[in-house]
């Protein structure tokens, strides 16, 4: 009985930890979707612009990615940069903020658990 119990607690508590998704994952996860379908840049920003879960996204992070989307869009069609290294700034972008969060999130938790300020070194 105590077995079958814990098995439901341990269900609950990792259901609930594991619906909740960062917005710049949501992202990712488009662009990967998008990346599948087309080849080119343009095509996948396109796909993530139309994408169901990413319409609703409403964070500085995520306004931050399609800005800088909208910027290689418009220097590709410039021809001031390749869809590859577009590709690559998405990605590079993608990665230095679930970094940027990720950090963060180690901070917070060293402040609540710690009693000193971690941005301050004393």
């Amino acid at each position: 009985m105590k077995f079958f119990l814990s098995l439901i607690l341990f269900g609950f508590l990792t259901s609930c930890s594991t619906t909740h998704k960062e917005p710049v994952v949501v992202m990712d996860e488009a662009y990967l979707n998008c990346e599948n379908i087309h080849s080119e840049f343009i095509d996948i920003f396109e796909c993530i612009k139309s994408d169901d879960s990413t319409k609703n996204l409403k964070t500085d992070e995520v306004d931050l990615l399609f800005l800088k989307g909208e910027q290689l869009e418009e220097k590709i069609n410039k021809g001031q940069l390749s869809s590859v290294d577009a590709k690559f700034e998405w990605k590079k972008l993608v990665f230095d903020i679930k970094l940027q969060l990720a950090e963060s999130r180690y901070i917070r938790m060293n402040e609540s658990i710690y009693r000193y300020n971690y941005r301050r070194w004393y």
